[in-house]
């Protein structure tokens, strides 16, 4: 590993939870942080290093990003936007997070998806399976990697692409853990869009940032472009999962909840992002599993977190969010 007290990071999103728990993971190891954030109040839970550097900003602002990023060693893309903005928001942010890896030579890490890969029809979804999106979400999910990929296959800049499960964890906040431990932490019973009783595989944040971290620490691993899937976290169903929050918050007998696709369908009348997640129910109906072998090649000796501890750390996270202010 490198020595990481001179190593240097811009982080787009560090709100989020995915470039929360990067901002976290980083700052631990003495990373210089500078974090470009539209609202800089929101950085205040993460409990970040005094000596950041906070820029206040667009990240569609392709100018500012490159001014942000020089001298960089690494920047970390972590802008996820709801449903509906996606398009073309994401693919300003993208692009302006593309020039500015031109510019100054940093590595652009990108958390990617599954969406990209299109419907799985009981395909390993390996590191290098072939993308062949077919909703409107993948095929932009498909030309924004395409276009990062562009970066280190012309020698402009090295690329790191990571996919995993769905996210969670304790700076995760989405539509997906909200249903699950959002309504946990107020005492009511957790809902999923899918059947219960097929696998699921997620993601704990803090691990897909400590396995980032560790990648980064070793560029002379990477090949330009490099895909790692973190293929830890499959349940054998997703109500093994569900039962397991319950437990942690507390409510082992608040049992999982189907929430049936034609309330959502009834619910896209009004709410777009409602009606942007019917899209993307194939993902619910047909178990998306993620395998390869990068990870145990570029960081064997890497292990994810025990699923009892990271339910329970998310639990408490949202547990939080809804105690009543002291004092």
């Amino acid at each position: 590993m490198v020595d990481s007290g001179n190593r240097q990071a811009l982080i787009l999103g560090a709100a989020g939870g995915f470039g929360g728990a990067m901002a976290q993971e980083l700052g631990r190891r003495g990373w210089y942080l500078r974090l470009l954030v539209r609202d800089p109040a929101r950085l205040g839970r993460l409990g970040l290093p005094e000596d950041a550097d906070i820029v206040v900003g667009d990240a569609r602002d392709p100018a500012l990003v490159a001014h942000a990023a020089q001298g960089m060693d690494a920047i970390v893309h972590a802008v996820n936007l709801p449903y509906p903005q996606w398009d073309p928001a994401m693919r300003r942010i993208t692009a302006a997070a593309i020039e500015g890896a031109r510019a100054s030579g940093a590595r652009l890490v990108f958390p990617g998806n599954v969406y990209a890969f299109g419907r799985q029809d009981a395909r390993p979804l390996h590191e290098e399976a072939e993308r062949r999106p077919d909703t409107v979400k993948g095929r932009l999910r498909a030309d924004l990697e395409a276009a990062i990929e562009t970066l280190g296959r012309e020698g402009a800049a090295p690329v790191l692409i990571l996919r995993a499960g769905d996210f969670y964890g304790p700076t995760v906040r989405n539509g997906l853990t909200d249903m699950i431990f959002a309504r946990l932490a107020k005492g009511q019973a957790p809902r999923w869009p899918g059947p219960l009783d097929l696998p699921h595989q997620w993601c704990f944040v803090p691990d897909l940032a400590r396995l980032t971290a560790d990648l980064l620490e070793a560029p002379e691993r990477l090949a330009p472009v490099e895909h790692v899937h973190l293929t830890a976290q499959l349940f054998d169903t997703q109500r093994r999962f569900m039962e397991m929050a319950a437990a942690a918050a507390g409510h082992p007998r608040l049992g999982p909840k189907r929430l049936p696709w034609w309330l959502l369908r009834l619910a896209a009348l009004t709410d777009p992002v409602a009606r942007e997640l019917l899209e993307l129910r194939y993902l619910f109906d047909d178990p998306v599993v993620l395998t390869g072998n990068r990870l145990q090649v570029l960081v064997p000796d890497f292990r994810p977190t025990a699923p009892e501890r990271a339910i329970a750390a998310t639990m408490a996270a949202h547990a939080q969010d809804v105690r009543p202010a002291q004092g």
